[in-house]
């Protein structure tokens, strides 16, 4: 026939297995990720549904580029969350004892500690010691 374009069956066939394989094996790679992804922010007291859907989504709309891109940005901000949920390096808690209270060298009257100014202050007085 003139005018008909015909497909041989070897080629339409090979492309398409091709195909199924890159797609399921992407689908294996983005389900794998997520596991990885969710286990890693729950034990981190992230929201881990978050990253999972933002991992879906972006793999559905942008593919393994969309998929490499997500993974990427979790790994950086994974990094100010440490394991366990605990703050950050230096951002902890109070000390748990201030100093003790402390007699006035003038007046003898208690003293207050003010952390801030890192000095002791005699409300008596009203003078910083």
């Amino acid at each position: 026939m003139i005018g008909t374009l015909q497909v041989t069956p070897t080629l339409s066939g090979g492309f398409l297995g091709v195909l199924i394989a890159v797609c399921l094996i992407t689908l294996v790679l983005v389900v794998l990720v997520a596991i990885w992804m969710y286990r890693d922010a729950q034990s981190r007291r992230m929201d881990a549904t978050v990253w999972v859907v933002l991992l879906v989504l972006a793999s559905v709309f942008g593919g393994l580029l969309g998929l490499v891109i997500v993974t990427v940005i979790y790994l950086v901000v994974r990094g100010n969350h440490p394991v366990g949920g605990g703050l950050p390096a230096g951002f902890g808690p109070y000390p748990a004892a201030y100093p003790p209270v402390a007699p006035c060298p003038v007046c003898g009257g208690p003293m207050v500690w003010y952390p801030q100014y890192q000095r002791w202050y005699c409300p008596p007085c009203a003078q910083y010691r």
